[in-house]
């Protein structure tokens, strides 16, 4: 069974708002559900108790009967604009066996702060879990999780002291062998392109042991970023960028395999040759990279492993805590 994080209560409750704000525990409830009908003071008395006290409603109180367990399972998740997160939520979904699981994702796009706002509003449903993209938090999220007592699971990540659970990778891992593969090819000015801008912290750490990886190696290394969400258009963009601002690279790492795909259009449109001109290596291993022509080499990433990992410490008797990590492979093809 799911068990809540030790020394947790369930949370500040409406009557402890009610005390606090020094109204009635009807009051609090008209003025947090039907504002209109309360002056302004006693609106802005309760929403000061409310802030003072961290209280989150209880939206799932009264709803389930016979005493039936509550199975919602929360997401929070970066973003569905590719198709990154599919393996991910597949290997969840078919790994499950537990009846009674509902799933729910809310999206931040990278945003922190609605990070905070999706966490807000799963926490008002009592959850016992809550998937989190990542080790790299609003600050408010993980205190409020604790606070409430609910099993915190992050994923796609591998740091280590992790929250509760974390299954993942090592993104830093994944940028030194990136590096290395190109290295060892011949290859001898790299780039980084990737869409940073967005606040992926991930991204930024693949980026960074790419760099230092080059930079053991004494071979230059050159990174573009810009602030749109990944895209084909994107790396297009990108391509463009790299190659009119650095001229001498000859081999480029792309934060993912949509982003790969379009500088590989790019470079056919162009006529540059692929790996001739230009090698392109692509992250993820999406169904698109063994496809293009020529095939895409990438960075397989275990998605589906991480979400059948995640159901099946959900299926077990006891959730436990500790770090999982799955290994990326190099999937050499045409492209490098």
């Amino acid at each position: 069974m799911l068990r809540r994080m030790k020394g947790t209560g369930k949370g500040v409750t409406l009557a402890d708002v009610a005390r606090h704000a020094g109204v009635s525990s009807m009051t609090v409830s008209r003025a947090l559900n039907r504002p209109d009908i309360v002056t302004v003071q006693v609106r802005e008395r309760v929403q000061a108790a409310v802030d003072a006290l961290g209280y989150i409603p209880n939206r799932m109180a009264g709803t389930l009967a016979g005493g039936a367990p509550v199975r919602l399972l929360p997401m929070v998740l970066p973003t569905l604009h590719h198709s990154v997160y599919v393996p991910f939520l597949e290997g969840v979904q078919r790994g499950l066996t537990q009846p009674g699981w509902q799933l729910a994702i809310d999206l931040t796009e990278y945003d922190p702060q609605r990070e905070w706002r999706a966490a807000q509003q799963f926490l008002s449903l009592r959850p016992d879990v809550m998937v989190l993209a990542g080790t790299d938090h609003d600050p408010r999220v993980l205190p409020a999780l604790r606070r409430f007592g609910v099993r915190i699971i992050e994923v796609m990540d591998a740091r280590p002291n992790p929250a509760d659970l974390l299954i993942g990778y090592d993104h830093a891992q994944a940028g030194t062998m990136a590096a290395r593969h190109l290295i060892e090819r011949g290859y001898r000015h790299l780039a980084y392109a990737s869409c940073l801008g967005v606040g992926d912290a991930r991204n930024a750490r693949r980026m960074q042991a790419f760099q230092a990886e080059a930079e053991r190696c004494g071979v230059p290394c050159a990174t573009e970023n810009v602030e749109e969400a990944s895209s084909i258009e994107v790396g297009v963009i990108l391509l463009r960028r790299v190659l009119s601002r650095t001229p001498g690279v000859d081999a480029i790492y792309f934060s993912n395999d949509d982003v790969a795909a379009g500088a590989l259009f790019e470079c056919l449109r162009q006529g540059l040759s692929v790996p001739g001109r230009v090698a392109i290596l692509g992250h993820n291993d999406m169904s698109i990279s063994a496809h293009v022509h020529p095939a895409l080499s990438t960075v397989f990433t275990p998605r589906e492993e991480i979400g059948a990992e995640v159901a099946r410490r959900l299926n077990a008797p006891t959730l436990k805590g500790g770090l999982v990590t799955f290994p990326c492979e190099l999937r050499q093809r045409q492209t490098t």
